[in-house]
């Protein structure tokens, strides 16, 4: 197979493969219930651009400036994204339990102009600035240990710079269509269990913000015990 076809097959099936990282689902689905200004496929989206920033600027700094220290940073970042999770599930539980209506659509306010839908309107916003939260985030992961392996490792497989900038850019784009994915399925069932009843709606906003506390959890366990 030529050089460059694996590249791209290489680089998308990982990248798909790495978009589905409990720790990553967690986080999509956790901001997305935390703040609604955002739909899930907002939030994916925007998670997915950060992630694929940070892993183009540690390629850039280990293949192309030498700088191999820098994924030292990695086990760093992890610890960061273990707190980023328990915040982020503590939020949506405390939100499930004092809200309402948790996970119904809202009205939006009279000053508001922009038109859209929340669970499915991807770019829509409430006010200036919103979804950097999930730019940060995205920059999080990035810069873990786990995308730079993933990201990294395979280029040792082709000889050239422009197969490996190829599989680079189709890794990055993998990831965002793996997220793009959960997110479209995350926001069918969060309308589905908003429309049912507040009480379902509540239930399925604490479970999203339990399930981002236990992969935290998880992750924390390996780091400490050697296996992130």
């Amino acid at each position: 197979m030529d050089i460059l076809a694996q590249a791209i097959l290489l680089g998308t099936w990982f990248g798909l493969l790495h978009a589905f990282d409990a720790d990553h689902l967690a986080t999509i689905g956790g901001l997305a219930v935390k703040d609604r200004s955002l739909s899930p496929a907002g939030y994916a989206l925007r998670w997915a651009f950060g992630h694929g920033a940070a892993i183009m600027l540690i390629a850039a700094a280990v293949l192309g400036a030498g700088l191999t220290r820098v994924l030292a940073v990695s086990t760093y970042a992890e610890f960061f994204v273990c707190a980023a999770l328990f915040a982020i599930g503590l939020q949506a539980m405390f939100a499930a339990r004092s809200s309402k209506a948790p996970l119904a659509v809202r009205e939006h306010a009279a000053t508001e102009t922009a038109g859209h839908v929340h669970f499915l309107a991807p770019w829509h916003s409430h006010a200036a600035g919103r979804g950097r939260t999930g730019v940060l985030m995205g920059l999080l992961h990035g810069g873990a240990g786990s995308a730079a392996v993933l990201a990294l490792l395979p280029l040792a497989r082709f000889d050239g710079r422009l197969a490996g900038a190829l599989y680079l850019v189709c890794f990055c784009v993998g990831v965002a269509l793996g997220a793009l994915a959960f997110a479209l399925v995350f926001a069918m069932l969060a309308n589905r269990s908003a429309t049912s009843s507040a009480r379902l709606g509540a239930a399925f906003q604490a479970a999203v913000g339990a399930a981002a506390i236990v992969s935290g959890s998880l992750l924390l366990y390996e780091l400490l015990h050697g296996g992130g």
